[in-house]
């Protein structure tokens, strides 16, 4: 089954920064960095991304880059999900 690329002409949030830039590219298109995001997007997978992101932190390697990027990851997924035609 081919996967067809999701594009918006205008996202629905107002993008400042490359990172989430990069990140809202990668979760409306459905990867990110080659990692294919899980479908539909569950309660988990965001828990999963947000406990992640504290790992990192209390390990001292966290920066408002990654946050950021993980940031638009998740919001690229969820308009993805909205776009989606309900199954």
């Amino acid at each position: 089954m081919q996967t067809q690329t999701q594009t918006h002409t205008k996202p629905p949030i107002a993008i400042q920064s490359n990172a989430f830039q990069e990140g809202y590219q990668g979760g409306l298109n459905g990867y990110f960095r080659g990692v294919r995001l899980t479908e539909p997007l569950t309660e988990e997978t965001i828990v999963e991304i947000v406990q992640n992101l504290t790992e990192i932190a209390v390990e001292g390697w966290l920066t408002e880059e990654l946050v950021r990027r993980d940031a638009g990851i998740i919001a690229g997924w969820i308009v993805r999900c909205a776009m989606s035609p309900a199954s």
